[in-house]
C-alpha cells in the first residue's frame, strides 16, 4: 500500500507528512487526512518521536566578547530568503572511540533550509568562521538587511564573527543567556538530526559519523518535506517561489 511505502523511506513521518507526500501522487490527491490517519494507526504506523533536548555544546567559555541584543524576539516567520538566518554549534560523541564531533549550520527561516555547515573534531574559530564566509561568498544583492541570530557563545562574541558581519551589513542578534527557546529553530533542527541519524553507538568512528551527518543534510535540505513547507522540501518550496 502507498501508504506504508511512504513511512517505510522514512519512518520519522507522522500523519500529517504522510498525508502530503501521499497527495503529491494524482491517484490521491484527493485523499482526506482522517483517511490516512486511520489507516496507519491500524497497520501500527507512526512517526518516531524527538528529543525535547539534545547535547548542547557548552561555548561560554571561551575569550570574553561583545555580547548584542536580541534582535529576532522568537518571531521566526519570514515571507523574505535570508532575511532572517540563524546559527549554533552542537557537540555529538561517539562512544566507540570517545571521539567529539562539532555542528554549525547556518539556517534560513524563510525555509528551514540550511545555507552552509561545517563539521570538525575541533570547534575552535577557522570552524566558526567557515560557514559564514561560505554565506557572505553566496549571497545574492537583496534590497532588505539580513539578521543572523545565535547565542552568546564565544564564536559569536569574537571580533573576527562581528569584523565579518559588519562588513557585510548582517544585523547580528544573540539570545539571552541560558534561554534555548530564543534559538527554537536550530534548536528544532538539532533534535531532528539526532534523532534521525540514529543511536551514536552505531558509528565506530568520528569520519563515520561525520559522513552520516553531511549526508543526512544533503537528504534534509532536497528530500525531507516538512508541513510548514506545505509538503515540499527547504529547496523544493526556494525554487517553487522563485
Amino acid at each position: 500500500m502507498a501508504i506504508r511505502t511512504i513511512w517505510e523511506a522514512d519512518n520519522h513521518y507522522g500523519v500529517r507528512r504522510v498525508y502530503l507526500e501521499l497527495r503529491k501522487q494524482p491517484e490521491f490527491a484527493k485523499v482526506n487526512h482522517k483517511k490516512v490517519q486511520r489507516f496507519m494507526h491500524e497497520m501500527g504506523l507512526k512517526g518516531v518521536g524527538y528529543n525535547k533536548q539534545s547535547r548542547k555544546y557548552d561555548s561560554s567559555k571561551g575569550p570574553e566578547g561583545k555580547r548584542v541584543k536580541n534582535k529576532i524576539h522568537r518571531r521566526f516567520k519570514t515571507d523574505r530568503p535570508l532575511q532572517k538566518l540563524s546559527s549554533d554549534v552542537t557537540e555529538f560523541k561517539v562512544p566507540a572511540t570517545g571521539e567529539k564531533v562539532y555542528l554549525e549550520p547556518i539556517l534560513d527561516m524563510y525555509n528551514n533550509e540550511i545555507l552552509t555547515h561545517s563539521i570538525s573534531t575541533r570547534p575552535n574559530l577557522e570552524f566558526t568562521l567557515q560557514p559564514l564566509n561560505q554565506l557572505v561568498e553566496r549571497m545574492p544583492e537583496l534590497s532588505y538587511r539580513t539578521t543572523i541570530h545565535t547565542d552568546q557563545g564565544w564564536q559569536y562574541r569574537h571580533r573576527s564573527w562581528r569584523k565579518t558581519l559588519k562588513k557585510n551589513r548582517i544585523i547580528q542578534s544573540m539570545s539571552r543567556r541560558a534561554t534555548a527557546l530564543d534559538n527554537a529553530v536550530m534548536e528544532s533542527f538539532f533534535n531532528k538530526l539526532k534523532v534521525e541519524i540514529g543511536p551514536l553507538n552505531n558509528y565506530s568512528s568520528a569520519k563515520e559519523l561525520i559522513d552520516a551527518i553531511n549526508n543526512w543534510i544533503l537528504y534534509y535540505n532536497n528530500t525531507r518535506i516538512q508541513a510548514k513547507l506545505n509538503g515540499h522540501s527547504p529547496v523544493e518550496y526556494r525554487q517553487m517561489a522563485a
